[in-house]
């Protein structure tokens, strides 16, 4: 028996925060076993949060100097997590995603922001990053990269889906695990309520501390109240991604692409583009769900999961036999962080940590640059 401390850090297009998952993982010889001992999520500053929103229009020289800063917020936050949770720093290792800034594989490139070095610096334990790199220089999409973590750590589920900024599954096909993501969920809809605030549309959304909540739409209550644009449904649906065969994968490039100019022109209200792209992404998720064979149990997790008009609408267009598992909070919340903790430490134990048959690439590859005390 093999077992490994280490801490996944993850930061989505959603915006949301910054997730942390302090995990133990086991290996014996039936495979894979993990515990999640402490998580938390750490909300983003507002000045860090518009940041990153702007960090892909920066000069060269500015985006290396934000991505060394980027590297020491996360470093700091997590000593201060290492600190408050009294953990041992013996042989820990750091795993962070970085917060995507790039990602145009079908140009050769992706970019992670968060360097691993500083990461190093403010927390003294080794420290992997920059995941995707690798299978993008071998040809792949270099997303996603949870289907490995889905088929040895949740082996009881058909299929695995998280509900995050984009809206990633996977599966296993003809004996080899396959995933891709299906479409944008929270990255649009966060983006539509955060582009009313500024506008100056405040929404009447009490919290439990009653303060309104202005960046983004929990339960679906603001997109419940709206009505179904039925034309933007039709043209949102035509679009060509959506008929592209696996591999395949999304970011806020495309998004700007295809679906920012649907959405712009429209002079809908608020309530009424929510709604429409409610359903929306419910039609897509679902008409690949429905298409999986031998399918009858969907483990749900990511932000989307706690949408509750969203998972009304997704129910009502899965097949009835087909069950949508929503798990407990710590898995919705923080299984990427877990995933990420898990893929380091296979990149430590120079083990395949993307798969070929996932993102397209020409072979399986050791995702992840190390970053040594």
């Amino acid at each position: 028996m093999e077992t490994y401390r280490a801490i996944g850090v993850m930061s989505g297009t959603s915006l949301d925060g910054v997730d942390l998952a302090y995990c133990v993982f086991t290996k014996t010889a039936n495979g894979w076993s993990f515990k999640i001992l402490e998580a938390t999520t750490r909300s983003y500053p507002e000045n860090w949060k518009d940041s990153l929103k702007n960090a892909a229009k920066l000069s060269g020289d500015q985006l290396i100097s934000f991505h060394m800063a980027y590297g020491h917020f996360l470093g700091n936050i997590v000593k201060d997590f290492i600190k408050n949770h009294k953990i041992n720093k013996k042989d820990l290792l750091i795993a962070s995603h970085g917060h995507t800034v790039f990602h145009k594989p079908d140009y050769g490139y992706t970019f992670q922001l968060g360097h691993g070095t500083a990461i190093v610096a403010n927390t003294g334990c080794n420290t992997v990053s920059d995941f995707r790199s690798a299978d993008v220089a071998l040809g792949g999409q270099g997303a996603p990269l949870v289907p490995l973590a889905d088929r040895e750590l949740f082996a009881d589920y058909d299929a695995c889906m998280n509900l995050g900024g984009f809206t990633n599954i996977s599966y296993d096909s003809n004996q080899h695990r396959i995933a891709f993501d299906i479409c944008p969920l929270n990255f649009v809809l966060n983006r539509l309520v955060r582009n009313a605030r500024i506008q100056g549309n405040v929404y009447d959304y009490p919290d439990q501390n009653n303060k309104n909540i202005l960046d983004f739409d929990p339960s679906g209550r603001i997109a419940q109240s709206g009505n179904l644009d039925k034309e933007l449904l039709l043209n949102l649906n035509s679009i060509p991604y959506y008929h592209q065969t696996p591999p395949k994968s999304l970011g806020e490039e495309w998004v700007n692409e295809f679906i920012q100019p649907l959405l712009s022109p429209s002079g809908a209200a608020l309530e009424d583009l929510l709604n429409t792209f409610c359903h929306h992404a419910a039609y897509q998720i679902a008409k690949v769900i429905n298409g999986i064979p031998n399918c009858n149990d969907v483990l749900i997790s990511g932000g989307g999961a706690y949408n509750s008009f969203f998972l009304e609408l997704l129910r009502k267009n899965v097949e009835s036999h087909i069950a949508l598992t929503i798990p407990e909070n710590e898995i919705i919340n923080f299984k990427e962080a877990l995933i990420f903790a898990w893929l380091g430490v296979l990149c430590m134990r120079k083990e395949h940590n993307c798969l070929a048959s996932v993102t397209g690439a020409s072979t399986n590859a050791i995702g992840g640059s190390i970053h040594w005390v």
